[in-house]
């Protein structure tokens, strides 16, 4: 009998935001040896260096950064951003971070970037440029207009599939509006798997697409190739559509520079990155949390997002959202006086889902995640298939909330949950014709107008006012296409829950919204009876409307209701 060895867990790849002037970098980290950073191409994010940042990790502590307007790094201000202006922000960044003095990589748009920086900085130690477009006369600008046609997004949702064939195009064509023999590239077509990634960071990107990668366009390197004094190794695989402009790097005018031809290999490109960044010397100190706009919670289970607003106080509102996140950001942008917290629940967006969901393990990951931003005490607004989370978390960590509001308790038959939760949040798969874009667009907006989202019923249509606005759905549906079988973790599993125990009771004081003749609220009354300290008020079909009475719940002093009280409809 032989044993089986059982492989150990790759590096784990964390991420994190670093606050620069104000604005949110985000970036990705993994391994503990010497630091060194690596920067992405156009229009991707650090998503790009997954694979490659594992395994490096076990040699160097790796940081993969989110170029400004890229990935979930807040954009530049400018309309029209230089690649100074971006560059200028890389050094920022860099002292900000402690990474100064640590070998850095960019490849092809950030290879103009870096090589700015570095020009300007007389830094790094060693300077990487895999893919650098030396062009060999100045810009056309009729070019860069019809490359970098804009991406604008519309309410019908028609820029999807514009989007998509664009980006379909670019994987087979340069440039990609020449869909001429002459113009298709000689590489094989990519995997589902790496066009399903590619399409995240290109809708994350959405309207600034086009900035980091026209600004690229325009940059002539070549006196900076010039004047650059710190070592420079310019590099490109024989793949590489960049590879003829090898031949421009002036190494004659400048010792600094080195130029390096690779062949067209994986394996072999990995290796000699490995070697490239061995001056790596500095031992990075992780980056000290501070009170930005969004931060990253390291948890049990993984990390958890948490997205914070408006001024700081002892007692900010935990907003609570599921499947998506849409509605609560509109609370939170509704509550802006007021300090909030609104957290991708495990399984979607950018937080990790959890081994085994449910709204006890879920409450509990909620709790270890105040408790490591440093709240002692919050008031918990609900919304929709969260409400029950929201009464999970009251009744399972009481001393932590103040205040409990819910909006949208819905009740089903015992019988019906399991097939509800199957259908609720269906697993989204690949389509390369990107029919599953449309897909999520539809259950999003099917959401907005109908209970269940997919009940084309009567008695499913909502009296709310839906919210149909691309700036609000697009964010979720890029979410979703993140984690596209778990997104859904959270809803379903309150669905699952039985009648008995998705609203267990709590004795907090409670405020219960009311959307009269909605489908998704019908266990208002029933909710507000179970519970010692609980009022209705009628809800009114858009959020705006109800701030007023949120914020006077929220602010009334802390007395129990009388037990008429709690029966009792407030009027708006």
């Amino acid at each position: 009998m032989t044993s089986k060895t059982i492989p150990s867990p790759g590096p784990v790849v964390r991420k994190g935001f670093a606050t620069v002037d104000g604005q949110l970098v985000h970036y990705r980290v993994a391994g503990d040896g010497p630091a060194v950073v690596m920067l992405h191409d156009s229009p991707r994010s650090s998503r790009l260096h997954l694979d490659t940042m594992a395994r490096l990790a076990k040699r160097y502590r790796v940081y993969a950064l989110d170029t400004p307007g890229y990935g979930n790094s807040d954009p530049l201000g400018q309309p029209e951003p230089t690649i100074t202006d971006f560059a200028a922000m890389l050094g920022r960044t860099l002292a900000a971070m402690g990474l100064a003095d640590v070998p850095l990589y960019a490849t092809h748009t950030s290879a103009k970037i870096a090589l700015d920086y570095a020009t300007h900085h007389g830094r790094p130690p060693r300077l990487i440029l895999d893919g650098l477009s030396i062009p060999a006369g100045p810009p056309d600008e009729a070019f860069i207009a019809a490359y970098m046609r804009p991406f604008r997004l519309d309410d019908a949702g028609g820029y999807l599939a514009a989007e998509w064939t664009r980006m379909r195009d670019m994987l087979r064509w340069f440039p990609w509006f020449s869909q001429t023999p002459a113009a298709r590239m000689p590489v094989p077509m990519q995997s589902d798997n790496w066009i399903a990634d590619y399409i995240v960071d290109f809708l994350s990107a959405g309207p600034h697409y086009a900035s980091a990668y026209a600004a690229a366009m325009r940059y002539d390197p070549m006196p900076a190739l010039h004047a650059v004094r710190c070592p420079v190794v310019v590099a490109a695989r024989a793949d590489d559509v960049l590879f003829g402009s090898l031949e421009r790097v002036p190494t004659a005018e400048n010792d600094a520079l080195t130029v390096m031809r690779l062949p067209a290999d994986g394996e072999a490109w990995f290796a000699w990155l490995a070697d490239m960044l061995a001056a790596a010397e500095v031992r990075a100190e992780p980056l000290a949390s501070a009170e930005a706009a969004a931060a990253y919670v390291d948890l049990p289970h993984g990390q958890m997002l948490v997205r914070r607003a408006g001024p700081g106080t002892a007692c900010p509102l935990l907003i609570l959202d599921t499947p998506t996140t849409m509605h609560a950001r509109q609370w939170q942008a509704a509550l802006d006086d007021r300090a909030t917290l609104v957290p991708d629940l495990p399984g979607y967006g950018e937080s990790d889902p959890l081994g085994e969901p449910s709204l006890e393990a879920a409450a509990d990951a909620l709790a270890a995640m105040l408790d490591a931003l440093g709240h002692d005490r919050v008031d918990l607004l609900g919304l929709g298939y969260a409400t029950p989370l929201a009464a999970t978390f009251a009744a399972r960590h009481g001393g932590k909330v103040g205040r409990v509001i819910l909006d949208g308790c819905f009740t089903i038959a015992d019988d019906e949950r399991l097939d509800l939760a199957e259908t609720l949040c269906p697993p989204i798969g690949f389509d390369r014709a990107g029919g599953h874009l449309q897909g999520i667009w539809h259950m999003l907006r099917d959401g907005e107008a109908q209970w269940p989202w997919f009940d084309g019923s009567v008695a499913a249509q909502r009296p709310l006012l839906p919210t149909l606005s691309a700036t609000a759905l697009h964010p979720a549906l890029v979410a979703i296409l993140k984690q596209p079988r778990s997104y859904g973790d959270m809803a379903c599993a309150a669905l699952r829950a039985g009648a008995e125990t998705r609203y267990p009771v709590f004795g907090q004081p409670t405020l219960i919204l009311h959307a009269l003749d909605d489908p998704g609220d019908r266990a208002a009354a029933a909710v507000a009876d179970r519970l010692p300290d609980a009022r209705m008020a009628i809800r009114s079909a858009g959020i705006d409307g109800m701030v007023p009475h949120v914020v006077r719940f929220l602010d009334t002093a802390d007395v129990e209701f009388t037990p008429d009280a709690r029966h009792e409809i407030d009027a708006l």
